[in-house]
């Protein structure tokens, strides 16, 4: 199977946000490496608000997000690094 190389790798087993509707589950729930989040699962993940991600694209801080129209997207995979990353730092 073929990979891309411009996807970091994330490990088996990594678990996302919560998503809409399973408010009343508190299992966590797998995430693909290739998942798109918008802003709301990404607040979730990191457990800041939204506001909170906003300024930190403002500022070039937080992981790298895009645009799909006008719409904001992350990558799960490049979200998961991000935090891996700065656990790695510290």
């Amino acid at each position: 199977m073929a990979t891309n190389s411009n996807v970091p790798a994330v490990e088996p087993g990594i678990f996302g946000p919560r998503r809409r509707g399973d408010r009343g589950s508190r299992a966590p729930r797998l995430v693909e490496a290739q998942e798109l989040w918008d802003i709301d699962d990404v607040a979730s993940y990191l457990g800041v608000t939204k506001q909170t991600i906003y300024s930190w694209r403002t500022t070039g801080y937080g992981p790298a997000g895009f645009r799909v129209g006008k719409h904001l997207r992350w990558r799960a995979a490049t979200v998961i690094s991000w935090t891996v990353r700065l656990e790695e730092n510290q």
